[in-house]
């Protein structure tokens, strides 16, 4: 995670039009940015790359195989990781407005169960699995304190131990890459399993501009096939289209009438050093609502996919709260 980039991301989208993704960026920007900073602060003991996979495991993994993480490459440790989730429940404390008797339950709440030995395990190999497990730990948790404090200050702990293992795989996996993304690759994260949260169409050096989706939960990007659905692979030309605003068609929902799909999209204006793809999950939340508004009133005539996973943890900070 870069500092700098979420810096800049979050300077750019401030006057932002839409007052309630404004909101979003407010209160989980600091978060991203105390995430980011985490990262870059862990030692090797505090979360330890017990080997690099090599070429034929991530290219296995790109097309469906074993995910790295399941291969049991990275190991977290357990006190690390609670003091991870400690620092960012307290920042992101601070920036949500929650009422007196919410925020008295937050400030007191445990992070012990969320960081034993077989939660950490889980988060390290699966963390799907671990999110799993994170429903039934919240079972007895207020509804509400759960959707907008513990589930992304977990997601984003979680994120913070895996991306450095997630991006030197995804820049491991750009180098195998001479040309195309061919059709048998994944829709799912090679890395972690996770469904990507949004996908970027942006400038590169020698292949024009490519397609990639990105995954919030750990951290990690591939390429992607432009003509083809990022939830269920459809590659119908006919049964793929793009929507936008009017007034800004950077920010696209790619729609699929195969699985009802609507992806979040950005058009970069250059490569992927011009934006930031956990700020950009955010600013496409407001299209993500107008479009189920939409939905709603009739006015477009399809169902929008949802991901399968209720607690909506894993998602990017603020994505699961429209």
């Amino acid at each position: 995670m870069n500092s700098k980039s979420i810096e800049r991301a979050l300077q750019r989208y401030r006057a932002y039009k839409d007052e309630d993704v404004r909101t979003r960026l407010e209160i989980f920007g600091p978060l991203l940015l105390e995430a980011a900073a985490l990262s870059n602060s862990l030692t090797d003991e505090d979360s330890t790359i017990v080997r690099e996979p090599t070429e034929a495991e991530i290219l296995a993994a790109a097309k469906g195989g074993a995910t790295l993480l399941s291969l049991d490459l990275v190991r977290i440790r357990p006190d690390s990781f609670r003091a991870g989730l400690e620092r960012l429940g307290k920042v992101l404390l601070g920036t949500l407005k929650l009422d007196e008797k919410l925020h008295a339950e937050a400030e007191a709440f445990d992070w012990t169960p969320f960081a034993s030995a077989d939660f950490v395990d889980a988060a390290s190999l699966s963390p799907q699995d671990a999110l799993v497990m994170a429903e039934r730990l919240t079972a007895n948790i207020d509804e509400a304190l759960a959707a907008v404090w513990v589930y992304p200050v977990l997601g984003m702990t979680i994120r913070a131990f895996l991306d450095k293992f997630a991006r030197d795989a995804s820049q491991a996996l750009a180098r195998t890459e001479t040309g195309a993304p061919s059709f048998d690759r994944r829709t799912t994260c090679f890395c972690c399993g996770s469904e990507p949260d949004i996908a970027a169409v942006a400038a590169t050096t020698n292949r024009g501009n490519v397609k990639k989706l990105y995954c919030s939960t750990c951290g990690a990007s591939w390429s992607f096939e432009r003509i083809r659905c990022a939830r269920c692979g459809d590659e119908a030309l006919s049964d793929l289209s793009y929507v936008s605003d009017e007034a800004d068609d950077t920010h696209r929902l790619h729609i699929c009438t195969n699985c009802h799909a609507a992806m979040p999209t950005l058009f970069a204006g250059g490569d992927e050093l011009t934006f930031n793809p956990d700020v950009e999950g955010i600013v496409l939340t407001g299209l993500e609502e107008a479009y189920e508004a939409a939905v709603t009133q009739g006015t477009v005539p399809q169902k929008v996919f949802k991901q399968g996973d209720a607690t909506q943890a894993g998602r990017g900070p603020g994505r699961g709260l429209y």
